[in-house]
């Protein structure tokens, strides 16, 4: 999935400065030369973590004498919690990116990378209790620059997908079989797969969202967060929201949905919710979603698709994504200067502690979503 790197001495007069969102064009053409690039690196979710926090992206580049991109570094800056609670996450970072599972640099050869690390840390360099923080899928960011402190962070689990027309598989026959039948008794029992069409439609899944991640005792994103992104990515062929809906003879009922991200050969698995009603999860819909997915980014050409990354305390959700026959790929968090004194001993605090799991659990829907709005502003 990565692009090589070029270690080049031969690149004079390589500069970095800070951009404008009048660059985009010129950065959305860099990216989409480079197979490391995210859709977290495209300025159209640049502009969505900018209207969810009000503040705008650093945008640094790295280009020579000629006004050539080397490199570009997205960053925004974050409070942090208030008081300092909840470790590196309570603490005020220059971070690539915040809000966001991946991001970092991404360059053309390693003078870029250089360039743009030092550039960052000499921001952060003369502020007390300011951490430069980095999260990217490279082991190696720190080849060269030396002066940042590596963490791993999570797994994320990928499925390779074959060219069309290969038949996908799910490693063995039996495990194979298993997911087909979850996917088949599914559409036995009248459920549906469709993309969210309306207003009302993200409304209902929006509902199924907030209950999923109060299950999961974990901050969620703001009801606008997800209009911005329907409003902004999908009109460019960026973003989905897909559901499944089961038809009974009354009315249709949505019990399951994910929001999908397609860019550069990858669909990303991004954000889910589904019904907690025993007879809606009985029904696999979850199954049914990433199989007809799979099968759709096979028939769009993309070679990946990404199921998200997972704590290392969730053991049954990486169950779940392993069946799939993916390959698991480790996430980094680098940071500058050293972040021990604010580690707490663990650097993945993606849900609270089960005590106030317990109490979090308790709360109205409303109340975790207001939570959540404001968690993210200062995440």
């Amino acid at each position: 999935m990565g692009t090589k790197i070029k270690n080049i001495s031969n690149v004079q007069s390589l500069t970095v400065k800070e951009a404008n969102a009048d660059i985009d064009e010129k950065w959305i053409e860099f990216i989409s030369n480079n197979s490391q690039a995210t859709i977290y690196h495209h300025p159209l979710w640049l502009k969505i973590i900018e209207k969810e926090t009000g503040q705008k992206v650093l945008r640094l580049i790295c280009s020579d004498e000629n006004d050539n991109i080397h490199g570009l570094f997205p960053l925004q800056n974050t409070k942090g919690f208030p008081f300092g609670l909840g470790g590196v996450p309570g603490t005020r970072r220059l971070a690539s990116l915040p809000r966001t599972p991946v991001g970092g640099p991404l360059v053309s050869n390693v003078k870029a990378t250089n360039l743009l690390i030092k550039k960052a840390t000499d921001i952060v360099t003369n502020e007390p209790d300011y951490l430069l923080q980095i999260k990217s899928f490279d082991p190696n960011i720190n080849n060269g620059v030396g002066t940042l402190f590596k963490y791993f962070w999570r797994e994320v689990y990928i499925k390779e997908i074959p060219d069309f027309p290969d038949e996908i598989r799910y490693g063995k026959s039996k495990n194979h079989a298993k997911i087909k039948w979850a996917v088949n008794k599914a559409e036995q029992n009248n459920v549906i797969h469709r993309t969210a069409q309306t207003e009302d439609d993200l409304k209902k899944w929006y509902h199924l969202y907030l209950d999923t991640m109060r299950l999961h005792a974990t901050p969620a994103r703001s009801y606008s967060f997800f209009q911005n992104l329907c409003e902004i990515l999908r009109p460019e062929g960026l973003m989905e929201l897909v559901l499944a809906e089961l038809e009974e003879s009354d009315k249709n009922t949505v019990i399951a949905g994910s929001v999908l991200f397609f860019y550069n050969k990858t669909v990303t698995h991004a954000f889910s919710g589904s019904s907690r009603i025993r007879k809606h999860i009985e029904l696999r819909p979850n199954d049914l979603l990433h199989w007809y997915a799979i099968l759709d980014a096979q028939k769009n050409s993309f070679k990946y698709y990404n199921f998200g990354e997972v704590s290392k305390d969730n053991i049954g959700l990486a169950t779940y994504k392993k069946k799939w026959d993916t390959e698991r790929i480790s996430m980094y968090h680098y940071y500058f200067p050293n972040p021990a004194q604010f580690l707490e001993g663990d650097l993945d605090s993606g849900t609270v502690g089960s005590i106030k799991a317990k109490i979090w659990q308790m709360l109205p829907l409303r109340i975790t979503a207001k939570i959540g709005q404001i968690v993210y502003k200062n995440l």
